[in-house]
């Protein structure tokens, strides 16, 4: 099937990957205590899946993203290298260090760690898939400016952050009056 000039513009117009801007993504990650980042991942999950055409669910694939996120990253590389774009890391290393991430927040570290901790394996990938964003639809919208709701939803993070931080605060002074 031969695309008209006008179809294949609209064919460019969307990006293959969740489009949001690198600064953007790190803010609203490291503001929300990495619940942003399970908000990218969503959104890449349903554009891989509208096209490649795949019967998967990005609910489930987002909910279980600690084993399921290498099919993503090595995606991404392959499309990078689709694109012209060379990778400078690992789907595996990078998939092996965000499992790694994960299960130290399920067993150690505070809370009000999530977004850095989360963000670090995840944003090699951003920052590749937002290149390839560039260079395969270069019309399509970019997500880099801040709106009201963002701002509003850095606020709510903040908040918590400052909430859980506090209270980890307090169970420490707390451990060390009780120390028999």
């Amino acid at each position: 099937m031969i695309l008209a000039p006008h179809d294949a513009a609209a064919a460019r117009a969307e990006a293959p990957w969740w489009p949001v801007g690198t600064t953007k993504f790190v803010v609203m990650t490291l503001g929300t205590l990495g619940i942003y980042h399970y908000y990218w991942i969503y959104g890449n999950w349903k554009r891989m899946r509208a096209r490649e055409g795949a019967a998967l669910s990005p609910v489930w694939r987002t909910f279980f993203a600690p084993v399921t996120v290498y099919r993503m990253f090595a995606a991404a590389a392959e499309s990078a290298s689709t694109a012209g774009v060379r990778p400078r890391w690992s789907a595996v290393g990078l998939a092996a260090a965000y499992f790694i991430a994960n299960v130290a927040l399920l067993a150690a570290v505070p809370a009000w760690m999530a977004g850095p901790l989360l963000l670090l394996p995840v944003l090699p990938v951003q920052m590749t898939m937002a290149r390839v964003n560039v260079i395969t639809a270069p019309a399509a919208p970019r997500n880099e400016r801040f709106t009201l709701t963002d701002y509003a939803i850095l606020a709510a993070g903040a908040a918590l952050t400052a909430g859980l931080w506090a209270e980890a605060r307090a169970v420490d002074d707390l451990l060390q009056e009780w120390n028999p």
